[in-house]
Formats: C-alpha cells, sequence, structure tokens
C-alpha cells in the first residue's frame, strides 16, 4: 500500500487527506489504479454520451407533477402496486428551505470544516473529510468512480440538526413505522449526499425491503432499474464481468449493462433532474451514477403497504432489535403489533427461538475471529507476548471499531457484507436508494 503523507503546503492538504481516504475504503486499490479505466479522460466521450442519453425506453418510469397528483392517488396507483416512480416539484410546492441554499458553494462556506462520512475501512471503521477537502477533490479528481460524501449522521451535532431542518418528508410519504422504536438504535434509514460526477451506487437492493424516496435538489442522477424478481447473479452482473472489469456505477452503465440487454434483461433507465423525487419501491434492484455533481437527501421507510414485507425481512435480520420493535408497536399502535403477530402466526415463526440462536451464532463467530487473531499474533511475538493483555486490547479495539450507523454501500469494496443481521456487529452493504 501507497504511504502518505502530510505536507506543509495547505494548499495540498485536501489531497493528502483524500489519498488517505481513498487507500483506506478501497484498500485494494493503488492511488493510480482509481483513474485505470480512463472515464475521465480517453473513455470521457462515453461518459458524455450516456449524460446526454434521455429515458430508455421511452417513458420507462412514470413521471408526474406533486401538484396533480394526490397521495391518495401515489398510494394507489404507484406505492401499493410496489411500481417506482418520479414526481417533481415536491420541494418547492412543500416550502422545503434548502430548495434554494443547497448549493456546492453554500455548503463549502457553511460546513467546510465539517468531517463527513464516505465510507468504511476494512476494518468496519468509518472514514470520514471535511467538505473544505472533499469541495478541492470535487474540481481536481478525475477518478473513474469517485469518492461519494453518503453520511446518515449528516456531519452530526448542530451540521445535523441544520441539515434536517432544510428539507421535509415529502406528504406521499407520511409513515415511518420503525420511529416507533426510537432514533438511537434503529436501522439507519435517512442520508445526505454530495456525489461527485462519475461518482455513484452499485447495484443493489435497499435493505430490510424498506420503500426509498430520494430527492435531488443540485445536478442529474442516471438511474437503472430491474425487476424484483431478477436472480442476483444477473442483478450484479456477474454472468457478463469480464477479467478486470470493476462493478461500480459508472462500470454498470457503460460496460454491464449494454452486456446484460444483449442477453435479453429488461432494463429500466432514467435521468432524475433537480427538484424531482424517485420512489423505490422495496426489493427493486437499482444502480445510480451521478451525471453531474449532486446534492440529495434520501430516506427509506416502512408503511402502510409495505409493512409485512418489512416485517418479514426485519425479524430474520434484525432479530434483536425486532423484539424492542414489537414492543413499542405494543404500546403506540397495538394495531401494527397484531398485524404483526398475526404475520408470525401465519408462518408459525418463532421470534424466540431466533433470538437465541441468533446470539449463539454471534457468540461463535466473535469467538472464531478473536482465536484466529490470537493465533496470528503468537506466531509473530516473542516470549514476552501476554495473551490475557492481548485478549483486553483486542476486545476494546473491536468495540471501539464497532460502526452501524449506515445500510450504503457507494462501492463495490463495501459488498463483501451482505447480512443485515444483529450478529454481524456490522452494517449491511445493501444501501437505500441514493
Amino acid at each position: 500500500m501507497a504511504s502518505v503523507k502530510s505536507g506543509d503546503n495547505k494548499e495540498t492538504d485536501w489531497k493528502v487527506a483524500l489519498d488517505k481516504a481513498k487507500l483506506q475504503i478501497r484498500s485494494e486499490l493503488k492511488l493510480d489504479e482509481w483513474q485505470k479505466y480512463g472515464f475521465a479522460t480517453r473513455r470521457a466521450a462515453e461518459f458524455d454520451e450516456l449524460a446526454a442519453r434521455q429515458d430508455s425506453p421511452a417513458g420507462a418510469v412514470a413521471r408526474f407533477k406533486c401538484s396533480e397528483f394526490s397521495r391518495e392517488d401515489f398510494w394507489e396507483d404507484f406505492e401499493s402496486k410496489r411500481l417506482p416512480c418520479v414526481i417533481s416539484g415536491i420541494p418547492e410546492a412543500e416550502g422545503w428551505p434548502g430548495f434554494q441554499k443547497w448549493t456546492w458553494d453554500n455548503m463549502a462556506e457553511k460546513h467546510g470544516g465539517v468531517r463527513f462520512k464516505i465510507g468504511k475501512d476494512d476494518k468496519g471503521a468509518t472514514v470520514r473529510v471535511r467538505v473544505e477537502h472533499f469541495m478541492h477533490y470535487k474540481q481536481e479528481q478525475e477518478d473513474d468512480s469517485p469518492i461519494y460524501l453518503f453520511d446518515n449522521q449528516m456531519g452530526g451535532g448542530k451540521t445535523r440538526e441544520e441539515i434536517l431542518q432544510d428539507f421535509k418528508i415529502p406528504s406521499y410519504f407520511p409513515d415511518d413505522y420503525m420511529e416507533l422504536a426510537g432514533e438511537d438504535d434503529r436501522p439507519p434509514y435517512r442520508w445526505f449526499s454530495l456525489g461527485p460526477r462519475r461518482s455513484g451506487t452499485v447495484m443493489h437492493q435497499d435493505p430490510l425491503a424498506t420503500s426509498a424516496w430520494n430527492t435531488c435538489l443540485v445536478g442529474r442522477k442516471r438511474w437503472v432499474l430491474l425487476r424484483p424478481e431478477v436472480p442476483r447473479s444477473v442483478a450484479k452482473g456477474k454472468k457478463v464481468m469480464q477479467k478486470d472489469d470493476d462493478d461500480e456505477a459508472v462500470n454498470c452503465f457503460i460496460d454491464l449493462l449494454p452486456r446484460l440487454r444483449e442477453q435479453g434483461v429488461e432494463t429500466i433507465e432514467f435521468v432524475q433532474h433537480p427538484g424531482e423525487t424517485v420512489f423505490v419501491p422495496g426489493y427493486w434492484w437499482h444502480c445510480v451514477v451521478n451525471l453531474d455533481d449532486t446534492i440529495a437527501v434520501t430516506q427509506n421507510y416502512t408503511g402502510r403497504h409495505n409493512f409485512i414485507l418489512v416485517w418479514k425481512s426485519t425479524r430474520v435480520e434484525r432479530p434483536c432489535w425486532c423484539h424492542k420493535w414489537l414492543r413499542e408497536m405494543d404500546a403506540q399502535r397495538p394495531d401494527i403489533a397484531a398485524e404483526a403477530r398475526r404475520i408470525n402466526e401465519q408462518d408459525n415463526f418463532d421470534m424466540n427461538a431466533l433470538l437465541i440462536k441468533n446470539r449463539e451464532r454471534r457468540l461463535k463467530r466473535r469467538q472464531r475471529r478473536e482465536e484466529r487473531g490470537l493465533r496470528q499474533v503468537k506466531r509473530k511475538a516473542g516470549d514476552d507476548f501476554s495473551e490475557a493483555a492481548w485478549r483486553k486490547k483486542y476486545r476494546k479495539e473491536k468495540s471501539d471499531s464497532s460502526d452501524s450507523d449506515s445500510t450504503v454501500s457507494t462501492s463495490s469494496s463495501d459488498s463483501a457484507s451482505t447480512s443485515s443481521s444483529d450478529d454481524s456487529g456490522e452494517s449491511p452493504s445493501e444501501k437505500p436508494a441514493v
């Protein structure tokens, strides 16, 4: 791995910081390999052609203005039928304070010194960069798939409070049943993003069968959707990938999707413009690339039309948290709790048995990791090695590095883990709609 040393020249501090971050979030790449496909240089025309392309096929996704379609019509025609759509005009019509002030210059001026999340390192620890450094990077970078600032904590503290005040949940999406369990330990569900041109998120399904809305305020995004029944190996492009291919969003759109279409796979491609909100139902595959430098916000949710799917997924993937969720349903929404129990009875699903099994599996996994680490250290250590001291240090480091603040996978480097189960101690790689 290349080394990165900080210098005295503040003009280059941003590059030092971003190079270090690159090596952390994609340790399998050397710094010069971030440009190996040449999408910003020798293959720039291919990306320009992609950016100029219209929806494919024409009318690929339903579009309507928020002023012309009621919430009840949306529920009937799209949400209940689990069909994607694009809604225009929400930020302006519903009075988002950030509608006018969310610009790149404003973000740099107001939040320049704040550190936002851009990914995780190999140990699962969050990697963050300062907004002012990220702005320099955005202007200078020629990476194939640039670093994507995508943070569910929205910078934390005062910055988070300010960003949350700048947008509103669209009136089409009033439900948030997971909110019943409180904010502290619920699965991550809301993100703010700054996406440089060519950055994006890999092909994925959103976690826990949740549906999502995504509103873009600056720039354009290109989306591709595949129907839920498409097999994972097909959606991920595994059968069409060639030896040196990558599965980053830009690679997917320029290299993999044309090959999938040649094999008869149905793809739904469309462009999201500033001020438009995309609705993505649960289980739909999607991949998104930023055609311009974008600013967006997205949220996953559980509501009246997708609760059954989400409950069935969550009781398996998050068995520990699911017990708390059910207790809060009992206290605040007994009607929803009754539905959850009806589903369990119908499926003959024993939540307690799964919880016990999950805890046992969790303990065994931690023990295996600890013993594996111990063997590796013993082979390298001298006679003064203290097993007791090592175990104490190891457990503290694991506790400190445990991070479950995001389900986002903006990079294929995050795609090794696909489980959102409580037993992993890690967040799942499958991300919400971007």
